[in-house]
């Protein structure tokens, strides 16, 4: 009987100093630059990058890398008055055809196809686009997309699959001004 308490006693005492194989972030919330957005990232993204895009529209993105995936945001400051009038509907085929012409940029080969109908409890005028990736490799992506008639934001996380509340709230950690 004492063999088995102290078996037993070794095999749980090892359990409890066995380092868990996946790390979890301490999600921060980190500003976009100076446009008063906001997201939850797992480390330090810095300043974002900045470009324009073809119709004058401020592009900001930026990418980090916590425990072997990639946590990365593309965010874009539509022209002030360009979607003026647009219902929410609108909004939702054009986070649709952003992602499209995300998935040609990530040379994307599997798609699962896309969930709409995602509503952020920060802005109920945004509209969200969920979906799965894979490219030519087999490397994987979730991403989700939001957008407003401001501002349109894509995250995605690449790599080995995250912990489900860590994607979660990564993915629905973006927030408008």
């Amino acid at each position: 009987m004492k063999m088995f308490k102290a078996s037993t006693f070794l095999l749980l005492f090892s359990f409890a100093f066995t380092p868990l194989k996946a790390q979890v972030p301490r999600f921060a919330k980190y500003p976009i630059n100076q446009t008063g957005h906001f997201a939850y990232f797992p480390s330090d993204p810095g300043a974002f990058d900045v470009s324009k895009s073809d119709d004058g529209a401020d592009v900001y993105t930026a990418e980090v890398e916590f425990d072997s995936s990639f946590y990365g945001m593309i965010v874009v400051d539509f022209v002030p008055g360009t979607m003026d009038g647009s219902t929410k509907e609108d909004m939702e085929e054009l986070l649709v055809g952003y992602l499209d012409f995300l998935q040609q940029q990530f040379m994307i080969t599997e798609s699962a196809g896309y969930g709409r109908g995602h509503t952020l409890e920060s802005n109920p005028n945004a509209v969200g686009v969920i979906d799965y990736w894979a490219d030519e490799t087999g490397f994987e992506y979730k991403v989700k997309g939001w957008a407003d008639t401001k501002t349109l934001a894509v995250l995605y996380i690449g790599g080995k699959e995250p912990v489900f509340n860590v994607q979660e709230m990564y993915l629905n950690g973006f927030l408008f001004n």
